[in-house]
């Protein structure tokens, strides 16, 4: 990105902060919409204009205002003038932020014969009260999609401090009543996620004991475990001549 480019981003994002009203409880606007379109091309913010892309954002912030410990949030509506894309519906999406969080709602469209024609898809990290209450977005987390980094999310952080994922979609508009059904699906697909990723650290454990208790016995069988298979089954060397 030019220097000019980047003026003109800083410019655009500052217009569109005056969109964000008190209610939706991000403290610094301009650092809040540089971190929810941080991987949004400038061309296409440019295109959308500040209102939009403040109401957007801001509509967004409003859904994520009180989120219960646990609970991923989910709102299916007439975008309005909250879109980037003029006359779209809009998905939006607050949870942890956790692997195959977009796979799993991509899908959940598809199973809808919806597509995606916009998303925005921030990585946030976030200070909440005990009971939920949004008080501040901190700004982008960096983080990978491996589930050994997800667990460590937080290690470091304060105990009010919390990495979420923000996903806003923009979908052709959508028939009467639809829109329920798919909020309803992707609450189940979410919720589905959320067990998945919580039963890793066991399921590894489990598997990490049943490896042992496997080398174990062909120990105590004076079995040579992988010291007898064929060169073309054993596994690779990391250091080979």
């Amino acid at each position: 990105m030019s220097e000019h480019q980047m003026q003109a981003r800083q410019e655009l994002l500052a217009h569109a902060a005056d969109r964000i009203a008190a209610g939706a409880s991000v403290a610094d606007a301009v650092g809040f919409l540089h971190a929810y379109y941080r991987h949004v091309d400038s061309d296409d913010l440019i295109e959308a204009g500040p209102q939009r892309i403040g109401e957007a954002a801001a509509e967004h912030a409003k859904l994520a205002a009180q989120r219960p410990q646990g609970r991923a949030l989910v709102r299916v509506t007439s975008g309005g003038e909250a879109t980037l894309l003029p006359g779209r519906d809009v998905i939006d999406v607050v949870t942890d932020d956790m692997p195959f969080l977009v796979d799993t709602i991509t899908m959940t469209l598809a199973r809808h014969e919806l597509t995606a024609e916009l998303i925005v898809h921030p990585q946030l990290l976030v200070r909440r009260d005990v009971s939920g209450l949004l008080r501040e977005v901190l700004g982008p987390i960096e983080v990978s999609h491996s589930l050994d980094r997800m667990h460590q999310i937080g290690a470091d952080s304060a105990p009010d401090e919390i990495a979420e994922s923000w996903t806003h979609i923009e979908v052709a508009t959508l028939a009467e009543g639809k829109g329920s059904a798919l909020a309803a699906d992707l609450e189940r697909g979410l919720g589905d996620v959320r067990l998945a990723v919580e039963d890793y650290p066991k399921m590894r454990r489990a598997a990490a004991r049943l490896a042992d208790r496997l080398a174990g016995s062909l120990a105590d069988q004076g079995l040579p475990g992988t010291a007898g298979v064929p060169a073309a089954d054993a596994p690779a060397s990391a250091n080979p001549a």
